[in-house]
């Protein structure tokens, strides 16, 4: 949200609770500890939050000695410049304290090399599972003194988040509503238009993509989570339909010992309990077994999901579910075959040569077919994703994203000195060319603004992505242009707030109900000027491919707004053997131009990657269902085959001494099973393309 709008709420909506934040952003604090040494380091979560954040969310109750190391909540964001740290960061800067928190309190830190922060907090580490996680809090009265314009603007939606809390049994709907009237109170016509608040409950923010992932680190749709919940259930139902399926068959075995116990005096109600207190016996033991499993589970998990931060744990949820689910799939299992047994007869049950009544339907064959189908849809549906993540890792983004090095812009910018450093990067040997800007082509965290032609009504205004770009910027990436031209030496202008030139994307230049070619020399007004359109480029992926590309509009402009630099490296054999010189020497080169800022890098291609974690695991968890239930399918056939050639074992000596062949023999046994796993692919080809269909459209 604009910056202004938390405090407009407190002040004329009584009764509602407001808390504010500004980021989390990446920042660097610097701190002396006793001995006069400089201990320097990029926090990339610091949150600017007000007097409120920590009343609003209070997870005091999960420390059992309480939240606060040193300092409290009602005092802690009194000085402007305020900030609260976390435990580990308070002993990553003052070290040996560890203890003795409450002497940290008036220590001075230092944030981006020049403003000085004074700690009156020390925080117990928050828990790992949460989407408001943190490690430096700093008022944010001083953002807001050190921002006056984003935190008075009104007209954009920076990297602010307004929580509200409101009173019990109030109408969401009915607030937006008063929202929408203190929105235009106080903004003008154009920008009450065309910006909208919308509440999205907390507890949804990880499920509904309102705000997209930018609030909570990611977003997974419910039918995402439903559909990968519905595996898990269909590999419950698999394994149940086997126990069913090998009872039942090996029912006749056990018809002595009902006849026996019924003859004696056992109810059938007795003898059905027994059987399915076996059957207990049996998921007790399975569940016990994968108990001592989960904690490995668990373990490489938390390991293998950098982005969710989720510190997965079994607690007294956990084993709950567990012992309900081990219930639930005795019963599911055991009931039909504890019915067929209870129910022999005890006179037929003795007899000799007695053979078990048949369903005019055979459960078991349904059972087959029900349980391959499921496989066989498992398999489809492993088959497309692994299809989507070739397409994800090979489709071609419109720009070059190999061997290209990103390294966060400095945070306080000497005139002059990136241009320096450029300079002595280009001298090194395996690099091929430095570009700085506000993002690479695919950024999660870019620019917007508005844009329409300089003759069109500011009611035609449409939102498109803004990018600060410089005159290598092109060449870098290898955007290609389809009409006009790059930037050149005469759009560099000496006052670096101004501009005078733009060059857009493809899906700009439609939006504006032109072509390439008509566009150029056509003068755009965006929210920050106007000037001519100087060239357009192909179209290329500026945001994740589950979404549709976006209007971009490049232009040179204020430096300030170079927060990466991009270094494209040497590709070939020659050069990557020579890589960690190259990183060494770019190492040695920031060190020596920045000295107050903090050495990172990234290899583009890899945080690309990072922007697929959610359907890569997706198609993870297809692979492991799949071939769990292909397994569990497969043992089940394999048992049920082995019992009927037992039971078939005088047919075959008598086939064999005719001289059939051990082939034939296998195809005699196999060939009824096999026409039901035909089925079950008849029946499930058309619910696997439908269910993939659905996921490929989402």
């Amino acid at each position: 949200t604009a910056y202004p709008l938390a405090e407009a709420i407190r002040r004329e909506m009584p009764g509602v609770g407001v808390t504010q934040t500004a980021g989390p952003d990446t920042r660097i604090l610097s701190a002396v500890d006793d001995r006069g040494t400089v201990h320097r380091f990029e926090e990339k979560r610091l949150l600017f939050a007000d007097a409120e954040y920590l009343k609003t969310f209070d997870f005091s109750g999960h420390f059992p000695d309480g939240l606060w190391l040193a300092g409290n909540v009602n005092t802690a964001f009194g000085p402007p410049n305020a900030v609260v740290l976390t435990q580990k960061i308070a002993e990553r800067y003052f070290a040996g304290y560890a203890g003795r928190y409450e002497q940290l309190l008036g220590k001075q830190l230092t944030l981006n090399n020049s403003d000085p922060l004074v700690v009156t907090g020390v925080l117990r580490n928050p828990p790992r599972n949460t989407n408001l996680l943190f490690d430096v809090l700093v008022n944010y009265q001083f953002f807001k003194a050190n921002n006056p314009y984003q935190a008075a603007n009104w007209s954009g939606n920076y990297q602010g988040t307004t929580y509200l809390t409101l009173p019990e049994g109030s109408d969401p709907k009915a607030f937006e509503r008063r929202l929408a009237g203190l929105k235009k109170r106080h903004m003008n016509a154009e920008d009450n238009r065309r910006i909208e608040y919308r509440l999205q409950p907390l507890a949804e923010i990880h499920t509904e993509p309102l705000y997209e992932d930018f609030l909570g680190g990611y977003t997974v749709s419910r039918e995402v989570l439903g559909g990968l919940a519905s595996l898990a259930v269909f590999l419950i139902l698999i394994a149940a339909f086997n126990f069913i399926n090998l009872t039942t068959a090996q029912a006749t075995r056990r018809r002595k010992e009902v006849g026996v116990r019924k003859a004696v005096g056992s109810t059938q109600g007795q003898l059905f309990g027994q059987f399915l207190a076996e059957t207990l016996l049996v998921a007790t033991l399975a569940g016990l077994l994968s108990a001592g499993g989960l904690n490995l589970l668990l373990n490489w998990l938390n390991q293998s999901l950098t982005l969710i931060d989720l510190d997965l744990h079994p607690d007294g949820t956990v084993w709950a579910f567990g012992a309900g689910l081990i219930l639930l799939v005795a019963v599911l299992a055991g009931s039909y075959p504890a019915l067929v047994l209870a129910r022999f007869g005890p006179v037929s049950a003795l007899k000799i040569g007695f053979v078990a009544r048949r369903d005019p339907v055979s459960l078991r064959q349904g059972l087959i077919v029900l349980q391959f189908g499921i496989t066989y849809c498992l398999l489809v549906g492993t088959f497309v994703a692994s299809r989507q993540m070739d397409f994800f890792k090979n489709k071609d983004l419109g720009f070059v994203e190999e061997a290209v090095l990103t390294l966060n812009g400095p945070r306080n910018q000497v005139p002059g000195k990136l241009e320096v450093f450029r300079q002595q990067l280009l001298q090194q040997p395996g690099i091929r060319a430095v570009s700085f800007a506000s993002g690479a082509p695919i950024t999660r965290n870019f620019y917007g603004t508005d844009f329409r032609l300089n003759s069109e009504a500011p009611q035609m205004n449409r939102q498109a992505e803004m990018k600060i770009v410089d005159l290598a910027y092109s060449s870098l990436f290898n955007l290609r242009l389809v009409a006009g031209r790059w930037f050149n030496a005469s759009n560099v202008v000496a006052n670096g707030s101004l501009f005078n030139g733009f060059v857009l994307n493809e899906t700009a230049v439609k939006m504006l109900g032109l072509t390439p070619a008509t566009a150029l020399g056509k003068k755009l007004t965006i929210s920050e000027g106007e000037a001519p359109i100087l060239g357009v480029v192909k179209d290329f992926h500026n945001v994740s491919l589950q979404q549709p590309i976006k209007p971009c509009v490049m232009l040179c402009w204020n430096t300030d707004f170079y927060e990466q630099i991009h270094v494209r490296l040497q590709a070939g054999t020659g050069s990557w053997l020579n890589l960690g010189a190259t990183l060494r020497a770019i190492e040695q080169r920031w060190k020596r131009v920045f000295p107050q800022d903090v050495y990172q890098y990234t290899f583009l291609n890899e945080s690309l990657a990072k922007g697929y974690l959610i359907e890569q695991l997706v198609f993870d968890a297809f692979r492991v269902f799949a071939g769990v239930s292909i397994f569990i399918s497969c043992l089940g056939l394999f048992g049920l085959i082995t019992f009927a050639a037992n039971q078939r074992t005088k047919e075959i000596g008598v086939r064999k001494v005719l001289g059939a062949s051990v082939a034939s023999i296998a195809v005699l046994l196999s060939k009824d099973f096999l026409n039901l796993v035909g089925v079950a692919i008849a029946l499930g080809l058309p619910v696997a393309w439908y269910v993939s269909h659905r996921w490929l459209q989402q």
